[in-house]
């Protein structure tokens, strides 16, 4: 989705000033566009682009020092999934931006600087600490986590642009120019925002729906990630994501393991049911292989946050990696803008439950 900027418009390049007095007439820097240098640029972009900040909405009570905090858990799941100390990420690094799969060691793999130490220990140690157990407050806290980081990213995307467009004011005039897109993104994610900020305020956890999968084994990966349906599993359109006019409406998913068990959790603001009211009736009727099928399609279309064991995904024949690969670098969605659904209760020929 483009945004048109009119020359009295804020600057895309995040200045504060009009954009006829700040970047109109401005050329493009001749090294940033070199295409030579991208590799530079890329790592240059990225670190201008990165926010430290604390998410929680209560600022009285922060403590001084944000930190890397951790969107899997690190002891209770990264520390499970490591070999090593590393675990591996379809989450490129800036070294490497076009990486399928790349070694994260566990201390810095799923961390963002989202939270202070204090709100990041204190608002998830019910489940650092204690084991899942379905609970609106268990629930919430997965969920929200999942928001978090997401959210967070978002914001560091449109920093990213912000830093391009300084070097490249020209991007403005190309027909697929990005900005606009993301700020969207974020406006959409407003009011789950609000709602999980008067949770957090209150402690009245109940604004989620959800279905909760069980499995009676563990798995050699974790992972979460959120995304906005155009139509349900049937194929049926239950919103559309071009109303510029309409808010989105999102769905945030988690799979983890604990002792012997599995859990995906799959929620939704509650003020969100009636859109999503045959989607979950869907979901519920899956047997156990289609909702395998469904975690091992959505998550690489949806996330990069997904942790494996690398030694069990060195297991995997070049094939699966690159139908996997294919799933993150969006096959489905060029499928769908040819008008074809894709189908994720059918089997994949990799299976993350067999890693």
């Amino acid at each position: 989705m483009n945004k048109k900027v009119g020359r009295n418009d804020p600057c895309p390049c995040g200045s504060g000033i009009k954009y006829k007095k700040c970047c109109l007439d401005k050329h493009d820097d001749e090294e940033f566009s070199n295409p030579v240098n991208f590799l530079k640029n890329y790592k240059t972009v990225r670190k201008e682009a990165r926010i430290k900040q604390c998410l929680h909405p209560d600022g009285v009570s922060c403590s001084e020092k944000i930190i890397g905090a951790h969107s899997i858990q690190n002891n209770k799941l990264l520390k499970r999934l490591s070999s090593n100390g590393d675990v591996y990420m379809p989450c490129p690094k800036a070294d490497n931006p076009f990486a399928a799969m790349t070694k994260w060691g566990r201390k810095e793999a799923t961390v963002f600087t989202g939270f202070c130490g204090h709100h990041d220990k204190t608002v998830f140690q019910p489940i650092e600490d204690g084991l899942f157990d379905k609970s609106e407050l268990h629930v919430f806290l997965y969920t929200y986590r999942c928001f978090a980081v997401e959210y967070h990213k978002k914001q560091e995307v449109v920093n990213m642009q912000k830093s391009i467009f300084k070097r490249k004011p020209s991007i403005l005039g190309m027909p697929d120019n990005p900005f606009g897109g993301m700020e969207m993104a974020i406006d959409d994610f407003q009011p789950v925002k609000q709602a999980f900020d008067n949770v957090l305020l209150t402690g009245e956890y109940g604004v989620l729906s959800s279905v909760i999968w069980e499995f009676p084994s563990t798995i050699n990966f974790a992972a979460t990630g959120f995304e906005a349906p155009s139509t349900d599993l049937r194929g049926k359109k239950i919103q559309n994501l071009l109303d510029k006019t309409t808010p989105v409406k999102h769905i945030f998913i988690s799979v983890f393991s604990e002792e012997d068990k599995t859990y995906c959790i799959i929620s939704w603001l509650n003020s969100n049911d009636d859109l999503f009211y045959e989607y979950r009736q869907q979901l519920e009727g899956l047997n156990i292989q289609q909702r395998k099928n469904y975690i091992n399609n959505t998550l690489p279309i949806i996330s990069e946050n997904i942790a494996i064991n690398p030694e069990s995904w060195d297991t995997w024949d070049q094939s699966k990696k690159d139908e996997f690969g294919a799933l993150i670098w969006g096959i489905s969605e060029i499928a769908e803008l040819d008008g074809h659904v894709y189908n994720r209760l059918e089997a994949p020929s990799f299976d993350l439950f067999e890693l």
